[in-house]
């Protein structure tokens, strides 16, 4: 091939590639994470809420954890500078992690339970069959994770400034960390009747 048309050749890959390039991204916009909403009466009925699931499913009771509820509470907050349910910036430091956002035009936080139940509702998509980790069932399991003996729950929520919505952002942290490669087995099991 000649020079001249690898010059041609190249101008003509470099046109294709400008008519068929993404546009460019809008970045993400922080904004100043919104009030935290906990007190010991939300993670009170986390609490709750979790250890009944869990008694389904043969695991025991978790208990209440004061460096989970601080670590939730960061999490929480650093979620809620970012609108949606989109990636949290920063570290899970070690911790097992469960996240929850919603939107309303009533100015009202979500209740624990709610992110609870929406959590374990990921069971519908576990393979008893092939015990593993699975995308949309990853909340179920580090909810009924055997292993898990500590909890720590978090809320923030409110409007941020000219939002039309209110927003809940809730974030539980779980320790000792679940969705184990190769240990899904002896950590998740099947419902009781």
């Amino acid at each position: 091939m000649t020079r001249l048309a690898v010059r041609a050749a190249t101008a003509a890959l470099a046109t294709a590639a400008a008519l068929f390039a993404a546009p460019p991204v809008q970045a993400d916009v922080a904004r100043p994470p919104l009030p935290d909403a906990t007190d010991e009466a939300f993670n009170e009925a986390c609490l709750t809420a979790h250890n009944a699931y869990r008694a389904r499913h043969g695991a025991l009771p978790l208990v209440l954890d004061d460096a989970a509820v601080a670590h939730a509470r960061r999490r929480a907050a650093d979620a809620s500078t970012v609108e949606g349910p989109g990636a949290v910036p920063g570290s899970r430091a070690g911790y097992g992690e469960n996240r929850y956002w919603s939107a309303s035009y009533e100015d009202e936080a979500a209740a624990c339970a709610a992110a609870v139940d929406l959590w374990y509702d990921g069971v519908a998509h576990y393979d008893w069959a092939n015990p593993g980790f699975t995308r949309g069932a990853g909340t179920f399991t580090q909810l009924v994770w055997k292993s898990s003996r500590k909890l720590g729950c978090a809320r923030a929520a409110g409007r941020a400034p000219g939002a039309e919505w209110h927003e809940t952002y809730v974030v539980c942290a779980y320790s000792p960390a679940g969705n184990i490669t190769g240990r899904f087995p002896a950590n998740v099991a099947a419902p009781t009747p």
